[in-house]
C-alpha cells in the first residue's frame, strides 16, 4: 500500500506553479466542490478539478455503466461495465490524490441534497441531459446556500458554458422554467438555453435531442472540451479570480464552425 505521506499536496501539483502560486495551491487544497453525474462530462469534470488541486469532492449517480456509454464516458471500459459510476470514479480520484476527501451518493434527491451540498464552494453540473427535476432541485438549494454553479454541456464539436452565481438571475428564470410546464417543455427549453447561439446548425441540421428515448448524440471530444471549460472556470471561480460572467451571459465554443461567442441570452 502507498504511503500517502510520499504524496503531499505540493510535490503532487507543484506543475501548476507559474500558472497560480502557492498560496493558491493551498487556497484549492481547502476547497470543497459536487460533482452531481459520473457519466459523459462529469467522470472528467472531477477528474479536471482534482488533478488541478482541489482537496474535496462530493459526486453522485445512480447509474451504471453499459456499452453504449464507450464512446463518450472516460470511465467506461469492458472491465467497467455493469459497475456503478460513483464507484469507479471515487476509486479513480483516490488513485490520482491518495489524501482526497471524497463522498459518494446514489444520485440527487430531496433527502440526500443537503447532506451532498454540505461545506461545498462549487458545484459542476453534470447531470444527464434528462434529468430535470433533480437539477432544478439542486440549483435551487445551492442558491440558497450561496454556492455558485457552472454548467458546461457537448453539443456537436463544441461546448456551452454557464455560471449560476447564488446572487444572480436563478436557474428557473434563466431557462423561463414554470411549474406548469410538462416535463418535455421544460427540457425543451433548457436546450433552447444552453444552446443560444446554435453553431452547430452550420454543419448539422439539429441537436438531435430524441425525447422518447431520452438520447442525445455527442462525441469524447467534445466531452472533454466541456470539462476543460468547466475545468477553467472552476479554478478561477474558486480562486476569486475573473471569470467569465454569469447568466444571463453565456458562452459557446465550436471547432468544427471555428466560432467562439458570448452571448447576453434573452428569453424569446
Amino acid at each position: 500500500m502507498n504511503n500517502t505521506n510520499n504524496y503531499e499536496h505540493s510535490l503532487l501539483f507543484s506543475r501548476m506553479l507559474g500558472i497560480i502560486n502557492e498560496d493558491e495551491l493551498k487556497v484549492l487544497e481547502n476547497k470543497k466542490i459536487a460533482v452531481p453525474g459520473a457519466g459523459g462530462v462529469g467522470f472528467t469534470h472531477a477528474e479536471t478539478l482534482v488533478r488541478m488541486g482541489v482537496g474535496a469532492i462530493n459526486i453522485a449517480d445512480f447509474d451504471t455503466f453499459g456499452p453504449e456509454n464507450m464512446n463518450r464516458q472516460f470511465g467506461c471500459t469492458i472491465s467497467t461495465i455493469g459497475q456503478e459510476k460513483v464507484s469507479i470514479l471515487n476509486e479513480r480520484l483516490n488513485d490520482i490524490n491518495p489524501n482526497i476527501k471524497t463522498q459518494t451518493f446514489e444520485g440527487i434527491s430531496y433527502e440526500n441534497i443537503d447532506d451532498f451540498l454540505d461545506g461545498v464552494d462549487l458545484v459542476c453540473d453534470a447531470m444527464d441531459y434528462f434529468v430535470i427535476e433533480p437539477r432544478i432541485l439542486m440549483y435551487k438549494r445551492a442558491r440558497e446556500k450561496g454556492i455558485p454553479v457552472i454548467v458546461s454541456g457537448p453539443v456537436g464539436f463544441g461546448a456551452s458554458l454557464h455560471v449560476f452565481s447564488p446572487d444572480g438571475m436563478s436557474f428557473e428564470e434563466f431557462f423561463d422554467l414554470k411549474a406548469s410546464d410538462t416535463t418535455d417543455e421544460k427540457l425543451l427549453k433548457f436546450g433552447i438555453g444552453l444552446t443560444p447561439s446554435e453553431l452547430y446548425l452550420d454543419y448539422q441540421p439539429s441537436a438531435c435531442l430524441n425525447f422518447n428515448t431520452k438520447k442525445v448524440s455527442s462525441i469524447s471530444s467534445s466531452c472533454l472540451l466541456a470539462s476543460s471549460l468547466t475545468g477553467s472556470a472552476s479554478l478561477l471561480q474558486l480562486l476569486g479570480s475573473q471569470s467569465f460572467k454569469a447568466v444571463p451571459y453565456c458562452y459557446q465554443l465550436d471547432l468544427r464552425s471555428f466560432k467562439f461567442e458570448e452571448v447576453l441570452f434573452r428569453k424569446k
